[in-house]
């Protein structure tokens, strides 16, 4: 008896265009799944780092303000604006950028502390820039010195890193991991008044602590993961 041969089956053109785009559909999907792999572990990178920067600066402010306390020079921090609050009742006269007399013993001291703290290892290579920033009420001056609160504030930025860069001249090699100087001066006038405390700046409590040398930190940004960055 005559065996019967089994037929091939040959798909037909349809068929194989649907494996072919099934195919391609599969490869696109795995390439997307990679990329959005790749993506996640990057921004978890890039978030860990903005975090650890954020410790790491709340802890050299607490570090900074523990040690001047301790030598009897009371400063405020603000963790949330990475700030070292210094009132102008300390360093000035009103309406004056000369340090006074105890003023210049309260520089000499945070000078020093400064230093100190960021030459410890864990803060090493971590600051990219400490602004010191002078700041005054919404009271207009005019005199023969000052034709306004910028330059009033920005002589007392100028007049503050100048005394602290001569009772600790090591200040000026400190830099940042591009080689850049650590240190910048700024005036703000009355355009940065705080505003977390219920007070009024238009009230004299108000005036009172808006007249004030902030130093703040801004810490290193976070390190591009596609470049093999540590």
């Amino acid at each position: 008896m005559a065996r019967k041969r089994s037929k091939k089956l040959i798909p037909a053109p349809n068929d194989a265009f649907a494996v072919s785009i099934s195919d391609l559909m599969a490869g696109l999907l795995s390439i997307f799944i990679l990329a959005l792999t790749y993506f996640m572990l990057n921004l978890n990178q890039v978030t860990q780092q903005y975090t650890g920067n954020t410790e790491k600066r709340n802890q050299i402010l607490q570090n900074v303000q523990t040690k001047m306390n301790e030598q009897g020079v009371k400063v405020t921090i603000d963790v949330k604006q990475g700030v070292l609050r210094i009132p102008e009742s300390i360093l000035f006269a009103q309406g004056d950028a000369d340090v006074k007399i105890e003023g210049q013993q309260a520089v000499s001291v945070l000078s020093q502390v400064l230093y100190e703290v960021l030459r410890e290892e864990d803060y090493r290579n971590s600051v990219e820039t400490i602004f010191i920033e002078g700041h005054t009420d919404n009271v207009p001056i005019e005199n023969d010195r000052f034709q306004s609160n910028w330059e009033l504030s920005t002589q007392r930025a100028i007049n503050t890193w100048n005394l602290m860069r001569t009772d600790e001249p090591n200040l000026n090699t400190l830099i940042n991991p591009n080689g850049d100087p650590l240190f910048s001066c700024s005036g703000y006038a009355d355009t940065r008044p705080i505003t977390d405390d219920a007070y009024d700046e238009s009230s004299e409590a108000g005036r009172q602590a808006n007249r004030r040398i902030d130093i703040r930190f801004a810490m290193m940004p976070p390190s591009d993961p596609s470049k093999g960055d540590h």
